[in-house]
């Protein structure tokens, strides 16, 4: 399956007439809208004013890829628009700017089918030439008679090794919670593997669980809300508030089936095992930093 397969004229805008990303993702959005596939029109123009932070992610200076997981289309569907002019983002106080812009709206069941479609985008977007082709397509036709856009397959699929963290964080069961909380803070990683000395994944704590389990057993005071034991409360350990229930996956799975699973589960994070032991860590930005090279 080649590249050009997943695109069509009708949902391609060149040349694409914004200048911020919130114009973009409108303009490509009333071409996906009526597009054969979709289920539920209003239903995908909710999921898309949700405005995640997670529906965004820049691929260098290259192009912005918008991308959301929804049953209100029935496969996966791309558009794509080229503007004659940077179009920007402000993020806190870093500004990003890019011409292309890729929205792609995709069932939860076709995460196989996302991977290969985003891997093959990055790489064509990476190649100057081809980018540069890109550029100077006048119209719509022209642009999806490019070579670059013809000739690149999807991509085979990748392993979870290729992609996973390797000696990721991780935290002990009788660690405080308290200090677990710190730790999760000042990392940002939202979640840590739970083991043992022999390195044996035993839970897994995430934020959901440190809050639930803060809220129930400390006293928020003062401006910058930092949280103080209550009166006689002994501090919880960590084995108090993680789950047991942990979805690990091998590295020599295929990255399509476990992003997939992901998906399915609606987890962000798996710890990666071999004979039980943890050897790294897997989450879908990292699936997602990987495919576009950022």
């Amino acid at each position: 399956m080649k590249l050009r397969d997943v695109l069509a004229t009708e949902r391609t805008i060149v040349p694409l007439p914004a200048t911020t990303l919130e114009g973009a993702a409108a303009a490509l959005l009333e071409r996906l809208a009526v597009a054969r596939g979709v289920l539920d029109e209003a239903k995908l123009r909710r999921r898309v004013s949700e405005v995640r932070r997670e529906d965004v992610a820049a691929m260098g200076d290259r192009a912005f890829l918008l991308h959301y997981r929804t049953d209100a289309v029935g496969q996966l569907l791309v558009a794509i628009g080229v503007a004659a002019e940077p179009i920007r983002q402000q993020v806190n106080d870093d500004e990003r700017a890019a011409r292309v812009v890729l929205m792609v709206v995709t069932p939860p069941r076709f995460a196989a089918r996302y991977l290969q479609v985003v891997g093959a985008f990055a790489r064509m977007l990476r190649k100057p030439e081809a980018l540069a082709a890109v550029y100077a397509a006048p119209d719509a036709a022209s642009m999806l008679e490019l070579d670059s856009i013809q000739d690149i397959a999807l991509p085979e699929q990748l392993a979870v090794r290729d992609v996973m963290s390797y000696q990721p964080r991780t935290i002990r069961a009788d660690a405080s919670l308290r200090d677990a909380a710190r730790l999760l803070a000042r990392t940002g990683l939202g979640a840590l593997p739970v083991v043992d000395d022999d390195e044996r994944v035993l839970g897994m704590l995430t934020e959901r669980e440190v809050i639930r389990h803060l809220v129930t057993t400390q006293a928020f005071t003062g401006p910058d809300v930092r949280a103080s034991f209550a009166p006689g409360m002994a501090p919880k350990t960590v084995r108090e508030a993680m789950t047991r229930q942990v979805l690990c996956v091998a590295s020599d799975q295929p990255l399509a089936e476990v992003a997939s699973l992901m998906s399915n589960k609606d987890v962000d994070k798996v710890p990666v095992v071999r004979e039980g032991r943890l050897i790294g860590f897997l989450t879908r930005g990292d699936i997602v930093r990987k495919l576009i090279g950022s």
